[in-house]
């Protein structure tokens, strides 16, 4: 008995020990950096206000359909987005690719992002003289895929929303660095109000230390969310037709769930322009360029649930489809 206790109390002190030491480690990290990167090839910076955003004119004769590109919780502004917006232009589309969140110390956490940001986005790309007066293609990657919901259902001047990877709720904001989760009211906010949110549902810390994983996490936050309706993205009052995208194995959070709950609102409210693509053996990161990666972008391949080639198949697959789908809603691109 005293062996077998013993070796009870050395797997606790080693647990203890591995515990302080990760505790450690978290609160004496390097805070995340900042990136905003220039727009490079093909591409301009231009302010929106005080946000920074990288804006890529359509190939080709004008005017030019537009779209507005949003990344995802990486914030910032990122090559691998800039390389997404440039094959889009190539294609004859001008996009706007704004950095809505972490472009400064002001801005690092995701928490109370202005929905005015995008507002200003769209009424930057109606006054240029080579933009097709008209609708605007919304797309968005994670949590730009819940942005982009979010936006479309409250702006008429969305013309299509393409949504990876998405969420079906407005979630509470979050930061990358330490931070105390009650300060963090919602991710997104309007005229300084917070959106309606759902809230996060955190496991005790040794629970991280036996299975708990973010997309247990997210599930369960999501089990929750049903006594919060108001947190629901209103995709019944989008008035224009939405391309969902979603990986099976995506271990971030569930994706395709909540894919599922929006097509289903949809359908309920009447609305059948709602599409889903699912892809089996894909992850959270099977969304983005097919070709021509930027280095940053393949690491992530196979991360977030799924192999890197489980992923690249999706993104090849869906690439022709994504084009259809815009050129069907927006209209024939200049060759």
């Amino acid at each position: 008995m005293r062996t077998r206790s013993k070796i009870g109390i050395g797997c606790l002190a080693i647990i203890v020990a591995i515990v302080g030491v990760g505790a450690w480690f978290w609160f004496n990290r390097e805070p995340r950096a900042i990136v905003v990167a220039e727009a490079g090839a093909m591409g301009e910076r231009v302010m929106l206000g005080d946000v920074p955003a990288n804006f890529y004119a359509g190939i080709g004769e004008g005017p030019h359909p537009a779209i507005l590109l949003l990344g995802g919780s990486e914030g910032g502004l990122k090559e691998t987005r800039n390389v997404f917006a440039r094959q889009l232009a190539a294609q004859g589309y001008s996009v706007l690719y704004p950095g809505y969140t972490a472009t400064s110390e002001a801005n690092r956490a995701f928490n109370m992002v202005p929905l005015e940001i995008f507002d200003a986005a769209l009424s930057w790309l109606a006054a240029r003289p080579d933009i097709i007066q008209g609708p605007v293609a919304v797309i968005g990657h994670s949590k730009g895929a819940e942005g982009a919901l979010l936006l479309a259902s409250r702006d008429q001047r969305i013309g299509a929303v393409v949504a990876a990877m998405p969420s079906d709720v407005v979630w509470q904001g979050f930061s990358f660095d330490p931070v105390d989760l009650s300060q963090l009211r919602s991710s997104w906010s309007v005229d300084g109000r917070p959106v309606p949110y759902a809230r996060y549902e955190m496991p005790a810390w040794y629970e991280w230390l036996t299975g708990a994983t973010m997309l247990s996490m997210f599930e369960e936050s999501r089990d929750a969310a049903e006594s919060e309706p108001d947190s629901r993205i209103a995709i019944e009052n989008i008035d224009a037709p939405v391309l969902l995208i979603c990986g099976e194995k995506d271990n971030l959070w569930p994706g395709c769930r909540m894919a599922r709950n929006l097509q289903e609102r949809a359908a309920a409210a009447g609305r059948t322009e709602v599409d889903l693509l699912t892809y089996k053996d894909a992850g959270h990161w099977a969304f983005g360029p097919a070709s021509g990666l930027d280095d940053s972008d393949k690491r992530f391949l196979g991360q977030m649930g799924g192999t890197a080639q489980s992923d690249m198949a999706a993104r090849r697959d869906q690439w022709p489809k994504l084009l259809a789908f815009l050129e069907s809603n927006l209209g024939e691109a200049a060759d």
